[in-house]
Order: C-alpha cells, then sequence, then structure tokens
C-alpha cells in the first residue's frame, strides 16, 4: 500500500461524495504519477550495481561499483554483523555492534540511526524498504524505515530462527520452536500464531504472499525426535497449514534447512546435507501437485582433481533455470558447481577468483545484472596456514564466459573475521514490462458492474495477471484479496458484479463494494517478462 497517498486520501477530510470525489481522484492520480516518475528518475542516477562490505576486522564499510570495480571506504563502522541492500527503497541497512544505521544509496548519506541496547543477530526488510525487522534472539524490534523509529518490541515464546516479510508490506513471520508468530506490519503488533513441527528451521513466502513454506529437519543427533522432516505449505489467507509433505523418505540424509523459491513460484528446492565430494543433493517440491522427489546431481565437471563438500551457499539463477551451490575449501580456488534444474545435470564448475591463500571458503554467494550479464558475486574468507591476517575478498565472475572479472580484497588484522555484504541492483534489468491499471478506477455506483483492465507493456507478455485489493477506509483492517486473470494479448480484463448482485467470493465483495478500495495489478509470466507491477489506484462506490 502507498503509505503517503493513504495517508493524503485520509488527511482528517470527510468523506467526499459527488463532484469532489472526482477532484480528489484526480489529485491522488496526479501525486502517485509524481512520486513513481520521481522513483523512476532517481533510480536512473544509479551508472551500476553496487556492493556494501563491512569488514568488522578493520572497522570499515565500503562500497564497491561494478561498472568499474573500485571501491572506496564510507566511514567506519564497528562491528558489522549483518547488511541488508534494499532496491525498492534504495536503502542500505547495517547492523552494528551500536545499533542499526540506514544509509541512501544515491548519496552515501546517512539518514539516521537506531540505537539497539542487545546484539542483533540478523536484519530482515521488506520488499518495499518501509518496515526492518532486527532480531535479538527472542525479542524483534519493528522500525518504522520511514519515520526513523522503533514502532514496537516484540517479546516472542523463543529465539527466533528465521524470519519473512510479505512482498505487500502487510505480515510478517517469524519462526520460533514449534511456533511461526504472524506479526502485523503496519504497527508492529502480534496477531496470531501457527503451530508447526517442532524441528521446523526456515521459512520462505511465495511472491504474492499467499503461501508460507516451513522445513522441518526431522530428528538427528543434535535435536534428538522432534518430528519427522518435512515441508509444511501454510495458507496465509486463513494461516492453517494445508499440506505437510513429509521428506525423510525421499532422503534420509537430507535434513532440510534452506528453501529456495523459484521465480514464478512453481518450484521449492529444499537443502539440507546430504551432498559429497562427488554429487550434490536436494529436494524438489512441485508447488501445485504439493509432490517432492529427491535430486542427486553427479558433479562431473570439474578442473580439480579432488573436489570437496559442496555444502556452502546456495544460489537460483533470476530465471531459475540454473542452480549454484558452492563449495567448501579446495587448494587455489573457492568452486561453485552449476546445476541444469530442468535436466538436474552439472554444466560447469566455476572457479572464483583468490590471493593465493591455501584455503577459501564461500560464505556467501549473490548475483547481479551488469550491462544485461549475469555476474556471480562470491564473499570469500581466506585461510593461510602459516600466517595470520589473510585479506579476505570479493569476487566478480562472468556467467556467460565463465571468467572472472574482478577479485576485489580487504585486508584483515591479525584476528580475522569475515566480510559481511549485500548488492543493490537499483534497475533490475530482467524486467522488461510494466503494468497499468487503465480503467476501473474512480467513482463507480454502489450496484453498477466494475470493470478492470490491466495493460501489460512488454516483450509478447504471456502469463496472468494478478489484481489486488485492499480495504482503504479502516486502517486497522489488512485484509488483502487477490484475483487472477488470465492474459488476452497485452491485456487482463476483470468484471466484478455489482453490490446488490451474488458473488462467488465474500471476501472480495467486502471489500470492493467499500466507499473505498486500492487496487493494483502485478504481471506474473514469461522468461523475458518475469513481473511488473502498477501503482495503487484508488477506487470509489457511492
Amino acid at each position: 500500500m502507498n503509505t503517503q497517498a493513504t495517508q493524503l486520501a485520509h488527511g482528517g477530510v470527510r468523506q467526499p461524495t459527488g463532484r469532489t470525489r472526482c477532484v480528489i481522484l484526480d489529485q491522488l492520480m496526479r501525486f502517485r504519477f509524481m512520486a513513481a516518475l520521481l522513483t523512476l528518475l532517481s533510480s536512473a542516477a544509479f551508472a551500476a550495481p553496487f556492493v556494501y562490505v563491512g569488514n568488522s576486522s578493520t572497522n570499515e564499510f565500503s562500497v564497491t561499483d561494478m561498472a568499474n570495480f573500485k571501491t572506496r571506504v564510507l566511514f567506519p563502522l564497528g562491528g558489522t554483523t549483518r547488511i541488508v541492500a534494499n532496491e525498492a527503497s534504495e536503502k542500505v541497512f547495517i547492523n552494528t555492534s551500536t545499533g542499526i544505521t540506514i544509509l541512501d544509496a544515491n548519496n552515501d548519506k546517512v539518514l539516521g540511526k537506531i540505537a539497539i541496547p542487545t546484539p542483533v543477530t540478523d536484519l530482515v526488510a521488506d520488499a518495499t524498504g518501509n518496515r526492518l525487522y532486527a532480531i535479538s534472539g527472542a525479542v524483534v524490534r519493528v522500525i518504522d524505515v520511514v519515520k526513523l523509529k522503533i514502532i514496537a518490541i516484540l517479546t516472542l515464546p523463543a529465539a527466533t530462527l528465521a524470519l519473512v516479510a510479505d512482498e505487500d508490506g502487510v505480515n510478517a513471520y517469524a519462526l520460533t520452536p514449534g511456533k511461526v508468530n504472524v506479526i502485523r506490519a503496519r504497527n508492529g503488533a502480534p496477531w496470531t500464531t501457527i503451530p508447526v513441527n517442532q524441528s521446523a528451521t526456515t521459512l520462505a513466502i511465495d511472491q504474492h504472499g499467499e503461501k508460507l513454506y516451513v522445513a522441518s529437519s526431522g530428528p538427528t543427533s543434535a535435536n534428538g525426535n522432534l518430528g519427522t522432516a518435512a515441508v509444511t505449505v501454510i495458507n496465509t489467507g486463513n494461516f492453517k497449514a494445508e499440506k505437510i509433505i513429509p521428506t525423510a523418505g525421499l532422503a534420509a540424509d537430507v535434513h532440510p534447512n534452506a528453501l529456495q523459491l523459484s521465480p514464478k513460484g512453481d518450484k521449492v528446492y529444499v537443502f539440507g546435507g546430504g551432498s559429497t565430494t562427488t554429487s550434490v543433493k536436494y529436494l524438489v517440491l512441485d508447488t501445485v501437485s504439493g509432490v517432492a522427489r529427491a535430486v542427486v546431481v553427479p558433479i562431473t565437471k570439474s578442473p580439480q582433481f579432488n573436489l570437496t563438500v559442496y555444502s556452502g551457499p546456495t544460489l537460483l539463477s533470476p530465471d531459475g533455470k540454473k542452480l549454484y551451490v558452492g563449495g567448501g575449501s579446495s587448494p587455489n580456488s573457492s568452486q561453485i558447481a552449476e546445476i541444469d534444474t530442468a535436466t538436474a545435470t552439472n554444466t560447469r564448475v566455476l572457479n572464483m577468483p583468490s590471493n593465493g591463500s591455501e584455503y577459501h571458503y564461500l560464505t556467501g554467494l549473490s548475483s547481479s545484472y551488469t550491462n544485461r550479464r549475469l555476474v556471480l558475486i562470491g564473499f570469500i574468507f581466506e585461510h593461510r596456514i602459516h600466517s595470520a591476517g589473510e585479506p579476505h575478498s570479493v569476487g566478480f565472475v562472468d556467467v556467460d564466459s565463465g571468467t572472472t572479472l574482478a577479485n576485489v580484497t580487504f585486508q584483515q588484522s591479525a584476528t580475522s573475521s569475515r566480510l559481511y555484504g549485500d548488492v543493490l541492483d537499483p534497475v533490475d534489468q530482467r524486467e522488461h514490462s510494466t503494468t497499468t491499471v487503465v480503467e476501473g478506477a474512480g467513482s463507480v455506483p454502489l450496484n453498477d458492474t466494475l470493470t478492470l483492465v490491466a495493460r501489460v507493456r512488454g516483450v509478447a507478455p504471456t502469463g496472468r495477471v494478478v489484481f489486488r485489493f485492499v480495504d482503504d477506509t479502516d486502517l486497522t483492517n489488512d485484509q488483502i484479496v487477490r484475483v487472477r486473470v488470465k492474459m488476452n494479448g497485452d491485456s487482463a480484463t476483470l468484471t466484478l458484479p455489482g453490490c446488490n448482485q451474488p458473488w462467488d467470493d465474500a471476501a472480495l465483495k467486502k471489500i470492493a463494494c467499500t466507499s473505498r478500495f486500492l487496487v493494483s495489478a502485478r504481471y506474473r509470466g514469461d522468461d523475458d517478462n518475469l513481473r511488473s507491477t502498477s501503482q495503487d489506484v484508488v477506487g470509489f462506490r457511492f
């Protein structure tokens, strides 16, 4: 929801009637257009993606410009343990020993600092960048990024194992042993809890925010008999488990502890041990059928004689066609196995650059589009057997050619610590489409039909459009209803009956027949036009 526009729409003004509605609607539309234009212009100021790195050993916070791979230190910053870059808000959130620093990526200006009295173990930002969740054991602090203030401090039943936020900025979900705790993003208040397996370790949420996936590792020597290994699918509309898919029978040595969703949301990749020096093992869950299968991929492509265990970070390519699995340590290289997800075969083994240390560990793996090419970015922990203070590095590898583009080193003190970093892609070069709601907004009589048309501008887009409805008359009601419509040419049309007619969806009627609601459209389609989103548009019923 566009918070500024919502505040403008309410603004202490009485409910508009008649001709006044059209004037306010025109003002709102002009406001939203200008906001979108300013956002576009500010994004255009970026020349290329940036990589932000916190070096705890030397207390420096740096940025590397991927246009030329030049690095500059922005400012001293002690005790960095987490960095989150948010494209939508163009902000970078840095956790330090004294709290959270918020950086404006447009001008490298510090917007503010949030003091946190206890160590923060993790930071999670929602897709909009308006809400930030700081985890300190069992305590979760909800931060309003726009106002630069903590709006809630929640004490959960136990230490938080994982937290995800939906793309709409409505809810966040915090996992504690045996429970998923639902947090209302608007005011940071706890809403409800969902019981899950006691061995649940991590979460993932689909791009529509409709399905929550919970991975349970099952009994191991470390956690005893805490339930079977499984993936639980939770419907976020009613907060109930739709499916519990056991995974122990598929691969007993894979204890789910990491999840990755495909770009289209049709598959969930499940990781958790099981790999060897010569193969990568994982599970694939089909989200439509709810069927999971085990996959074992022999590593056949390698420039090395002895492969190390592929138990490092994993990364799914933006189109979902390749899976990159980071290796452990091997002389003179940090290895990444490239796997074709359609054929489950090893197509290549890529080497991250090194500084000549005997051992190299990939502690993080990311990607970015630079000049229309996919670049893998690896955060490398380097270790020399007979020396201390070895420089760690960030490596850049061009995926198309497999060649090294750069290796940026960061000096370490005698007591070596890992680098923390994240990538800011200001413009997602994979998305060549835009979505516009061209009809249906405005003042509509209560008992007239409502027709909404979403037009997608892209390269022969195919797929569907998701219309998203929000009641804008009640700020305490975070109910959202989504309707999927197939594309017909370059557009999708949704026609709703008058409010005195029968409706198939009572929840949709409740929103679309209110005096004021918001509607936006999201395109979800083919590989060339992965997704796009329209602005919120105001509709009135009278």
